[in-house]
């Protein structure tokens, strides 16, 4: 299965980022604007974005909200999410959060108190709650046009702000940085009109946006991964038109140079890889299953077969500890988890053993499907339907509710001659070993090639590589 839950909710998320307008003044009293931008792939328009910003006895209220059609793995589903937020200044007081497909509903709110945001999210197995500590303001999205115009758009200035915007902060990020440097001056000539505008270059999480702004703050274009385009347009306009559907599954897909026959076997793989640099901040080489040589990488799955482990459960030293723990999606201490886990492993000791049982139980219990999801284990406890992104979560919360340390891993995997993204999951049994429980592989095959490494607050670190990799295989094979 592909990575489609982050591409998705990443891709929701630079929409929402760069697709805001706020050519307003805080200061001044009981305005109201709405902003349109229709979303387009190509020719075909995808989706679209709606922003309005008011402003109150000195508060500001701005409303967000998206509407994609996603096609995945053949069936079109329309993603729709609305954010409604309350400020003081740029000081986020209050929020409520939105996301809706097919297969999820997910809602979330949040209220401060002193330098700290209470989060509630809801979901399908219940509510869930986080405090997000600001010691630093995070700014909405929507504001970040407003600041770049009262510092001024100047040629080469470059501006780094920490966002506010909640599909990020559920994932588990604290302090989301983008970076702003502002370009030259263009022309941009669109159906809405022609506008002289500042070029602006956004970088969030390695990837790349490109914005045209007006001197007011007003965006006009802006291109965004996956080969996304959204451009001003008028509220009739947008919603006289329905939206065609976006395969986010072929457009971030990485065309093999070579077919690989039965890759579930590959016990070898060598490749070479380009369009990134592979020691920029990636987990590529990490001394016991991934080797790095300058742009090749060479990958060997550890032999397990005879293999005895170095402790009994749980796992109680200091080294990897914390992967051990409970988080914000891996609810590996809730008391289902706890219960189907214990069931599971049935008084196993030893990690090997446990972290097969577990890997077993999730491969034959879990429903492959795509869905459009935050993936969070007690949602897929529940429901028992999803793709990697699913089993990944649940896997991590099982086996860490086992007390094994468990990492989850993004990066690609081959399938029918090309290599999609992917995540998957590494145990440690006395040495790190990559599992993949949608594939009911353990060890997982030469040909999962990974990337990143952590937990899922990770995920949106693989914005760095879509639209820019390219693998090469040099060698695959299975003996």
């Amino acid at each position: 299965m592909r990575l489609l839950n982050t591409l998705i909710c990443l891709c929701l998320f630079l929409i929402v980022i760069q697709s805001i307008d706020t050519s307003y003044s805080l200061s001044q009293e009981q305005i109201k604007e709405e902003y349109w931008m229709g979303i387009y792939s190509g020719d075909k328009r995808v989706g679209y974005s709606f922003n309005s910003v008011s402003k109150k006895n000195n508060y500001t209220y701005v409303k967000e909200l998206t509407n994609l059609k996603i096609n995945l793995l053949g069936k079109d589903n329309d993603v729709y999410t609305e954010g409604t937020y309350e400020l003081e200044g740029y000081k986020i007081l209050s929020f409520e959060y939105e996301m809706k497909s097919d297969t999820i509903n997910l809602k979330a709110w949040g209220k401060r108190e002193e330098n700290n945001l209470k989060i509630t999210m809801e979901t399908v197995s219940g509510k869930t709650e986080r405090t997000l500590s600001l010691e630093q303001e995070l700014i909405l999205p929507s504001l970040i046009s407003k600041l770049l115009v009262e510092n001024k758009l100047n040629t080469g200035d470059k501006f780094d702000i920490l966002l506010f915007e909640p599909l990020s902060i559920l994932m588990g990020m604290n302090e989301p940085l983008s970076t702003h440097i502002i370009g030259e001056r263009e022309e941009v000539d669109i159906p809405f009109g022609k506008f002289s505008t500042y070029k602006v270059e956004s970088n969030f999480m390695g990837s790349l946006t490109t914005s045209w702004i007006k001197n007011n703050g007003e965006v006009i274009k802006q291109e965004f991964p996956p080969d996304l385009v959204a451009i001003r347009e008028s509220k009739k306009n947008i919603l006289s038109k329905k939206n065609s559907s976006f395969d986010i599954t072929n457009k971030t897909s990485i065309p093999a140079n070579i077919k690989i026959k039965d890759p579930g076997n590959v016990k070898y793989l060598k490749i070479k890889l380009e369009g990134i640099d592979p020691t920029d901040g990636f987990d590529i080489e990490d001394g016991y299953r991934q080797t790095l040589d300058g742009q090749f990488v060479e990958i060997k799955p550890q032999d397990i077969d005879s293999y005895k482990s170095s402790y009994n459960l749980p796992y109680n030293f200091p080294d990897y500890y914390e992967l051990t723990q409970a988080d914000f999606l891996i609810q590996s201490d809730d008391k289902d988890i706890v219960a189907i886990t214990q069931k599971v492993i049935d008084g196993e000791t030893d990690p090997t053993k446990a972290a097969d049982k577990i890997n077993t139980w999730i491969y034959k219990n879990l429903k492959k499907s795509a869905t459009v999801s935050l993936p969070n284990a007690k949602d897929v406890l529940k429901t028992k339907v999803g793709d990697c992104n699913e089993h990944a979560a649940l896997y991590s919360a099982m086996a860490r509710a086992a007390g094994i340390p468990t990492k989850t891993v993004l990066g690609t995997m081959y399938y029918d001659g090309s290599f999609y993204y992917h995540a998957w999951n590494e145990v440690y049994i006395g040495q790190w070993v990559a599992i993949d429980s949608t594939y009911g592989q353990f060890p997982a095959d030469a040909t999962h090639i990974k990337l990143i490494e952590g937990n899922l607050a990770k995920s949106g670190e693989i914005l760095k590589v879509v639209g820019k990799l390219n693998i090469e295989i040099i060698d695959a094979s299975q003996n």
